[in-house]
């Protein structure tokens, strides 16, 4: 086990130093997502638009300011619901409630409600954009190695297979990590979301999706690496088996972008949790026949 863990260290180290070294794929793959995240935005002008929706986060802003229990309970059934109007939103919370909003109510709860229909889809632009950046940095993972030759020399080592594989698949992890650490800030600022108070439960999601990607995507850079056409085969087959990852992750984020607890969501916790494990375990148990091919 201490031989397997020196190893292990050796090759996430080693992939480091040159990911290090070599600054212009962090910088490549940075600027090119923050470029995806503009596009996305600015051609998602319809979706800008005011609109209003309760939240649970809504809801919390409400039991701070000292609205009554009982009347916050009643407006629970809108939570979810857009509407577009103020006056459509207000007539929806007094026919919940049972009565009239008063004046101040009316500017407490549009203010807690207020926001664009953009958020609401905008945890799903943080993942397609981290996946359109996160090939970029798969694909250079097996592909300078075999540029100079050092492949070879990698597998005429005493290192296990699969330690090799786990080796390569922390550090992708840890270089992709990097460029989210990157991208967050701009993305909070470019979509108007506070994130600070839920960096925790935002960066659980995040390490989760981004363990489940690389897990598969480092298993099918090495398949690739040696075909031609790899740029365009990676994407194909990666893409596809990504999907319940993919679903789940952005599920989730969008509940804590809008305040929800994320124990709230055990079962798309599970599935996020069951299909990272069953890629990790299979990648490692399969990467011997990979490397051989």
């Amino acid at each position: 086990m201490t031989t397997a863990l020196r190893q292990f260290w050796a090759i996430l180290r080693k992939d480091l130093i040159i990911d290090l070294r070599r600054k212009e794929n962090l910088v490549a793959m940075f600027f090119f997502a923050l470029l995806t995240l503009m596009i996305i935005y600015f051609s998602a002008g319809a979706l800008q638009a005011t609109r209003y929706r309760l939240t649970f986060r809504a809801v919390d802003l409400l039991t701070a300011e000292g609205w009554n229990q009982a009347n916050i309970d009643r407006l629970r059934p809108l939570i979810g619901i857009s509407f577009t109007t103020r006056g459509e939103f207000f007539r929806s919370a007094a026919e919940a409630r049972g009565d009239s909003l008063s004046g101040s109510e009316k500017i407490a709860l549009a203010q807690a409600a207020r926001g664009s229909a953009i958020e609401d889809v905008a945890a799903g632009f943080l993942w397609v954009t981290f996946l359109l950046a996160g090939v970029l940095g798969l694909d250079k993972s097996f592909g300078q190695e075999r540029e100079n030759g050092c492949m070879d020399g990698l597998l005429l080592t005493p290192v296990s297979r699969g330690v090799l594989y786990l080796g390569k698949m922390a550090s992708n992890a840890l270089f992709l990590c990097g460029v989210l650490v990157l991208l967050l800030p701009l993305f909070s600022l470019i979509f108007g979301l506070n994130l600070w108070g839920v960096l925790a439960p935002l960066a659980l999601v995040m390490a989760a999706g981004v363990l489940g990607f690389t897990a598969l995507g480092t298993l099918l850079g090495g398949l690739v690496s040696t075909v031609r056409g790899k740029e365009v085969l990676l994407p194909v087959l990666l893409f596809p088996l990504m999907v319940p990852v993919l679903i789940g992750v952005v599920h989730l984020t969008s509940a804590i972008f809008a305040g929800e607890s994320l124990w709230q969501h055990g079962d798309w916790i599970r599935l996020v949790a069951g299909f990272d494990v069953v890629f990790v375990v299979v990648s490692y148990l399969i990467f011997d026949f990979v490397t051989e091919a």
